[in-house]
C-alpha cells in the first residue's frame, strides 16, 4: 500500500498544532499501513519519514516526524537522530540525556513553528 507522505505531514501537523505527540503504531494504523516487525528500515514510514525530513530540512523548518515516538521508549528512534545528522549536520551525542534534550528542542521548534 502506497500513502502519499504529504497526507501524513498534514496529520502530523495537526499533532504538533496541538502540542501532542502520537506513536509509530497508531500512525501506521491511522494510514492502514503494515504493523512493525522490527524491521524499521523495511517499514513503509520509514521512507515516508525519509520524504517528510527532506522536506523540512530543505524549508529550514523543524521536523515534523518530532512528535512521533515509540510507545516503550517514549522517545523518537535511532533514525530520528540519524536524520538530524545527515540533513541539519546536528550530530547525534549517543548518550540518553543528551538525545532527549536534542529531541526535546527539535520537539519544541516543532510546536512553536506556524505549520
Amino acid at each position: 500500500m502506497s500513502v502519499d507522505p504529504n497526507l501524513v505531514g498534514s496529520f502530523l501537523e495537526k499533532i504538533l498544532k496541538r502540542k501532542g505527540t502520537t506513536n509509530y503504531r497508531l500512525v501506521a494504523s491511522h494510514f492502514g499501513l503494515p504493523e512493525f516487525d522490527g524491521a524499521w528500515a523495511a517499514h513503509p514510514l520509514s521512507k515516508i519519514f525519509d520524504v517528510l525530513d527532506r522536506q523540512d530540512a530543505i524549508a529550514n523548518r523543524p521536523f515534523r516526524t518530532s512528535c512521533v515516538i515509540g510507545v516503550t521508549s517514549n522517545s523518537p528512534g535511532p533514525g530520528f537522530y540519524e536524520a538530524l545528522a545527515q540533513l541539519k549536520g546536528i550530530p547525534d551525542p549517543k548518550s540518553p540525556n543528551a538525545r532527549e534534550k536534542l529531541w526535546v528542542n527539535e520537539l519544541n521548534g516543532a510546536y512553536s513553528y506556524s505549520w
